[in-house]
């Protein structure tokens, strides 16, 4: 009798020990709708930087940006793509890639890559977003154009 209890206990342990121990999570990639949920910020954004509005931009950019650029140099950049490539006329969503985490260590992170048409030349441009605090942030904003060299 004394073996059996002691037998289940320990069983019982080992199974919180291991329990303990673990992560739940789930790992989506490229699910359509976390793309859909990534270019409602990519479309504030655009808007913003149609309208030259970079004080509601900066709304949208994530903590960890900041930690790395002032709003000056930021919109420093933005003017300086606005005068060598001129104004946006379209953007087309080139491809995108998402990988979202749920569970005990949640994280999402979403790259979306535009072939936006501008005034003065063709621009490559790249939108990584990140989720902090439930909202979807930009983390990242790169533009390429043979337009910059110039």
């Amino acid at each position: 009798m004394k073996k059996n209890l002691l037998f289940k206990n320990t069983l019982i342990v080992l199974l919180f020990i291991s329990l303990s121990g673990c992560n739940f999570s789930s790992t989506y990639l490229n699910r359509e709708e976390d793309k859909n949920d990534a270019e409602k910020i990519a479309t504030k954004l655009y808007s913003c930087l149609e309208k030259k509005d970079y004080n509601e931009l900066h709304k949208l950019i994530s903590k960890r940006f900041w930690e790395t650029t002032s709003a000056t140099k930021l919109d420093d950049f933005l003017r300086t793509i606005d005068v060598k490539l001129g104004s946006i006329k379209s953007k087309n969503l080139d491809h995108w890639e998402t990988k979202v985490i749920v569970g005990s260590k949640p994280s999402s992170t979403y790259i979306l890559y535009y072939l936006v048409k501008r005034e003065k030349f063709v621009a490559r441009e790249t939108v990584t977003l990140t989720k902090e605090n439930n909202e979807i942030k930009i983390l990242g904003y790169n533009v390429n154009s043979e337009g910059m060299l110039k």
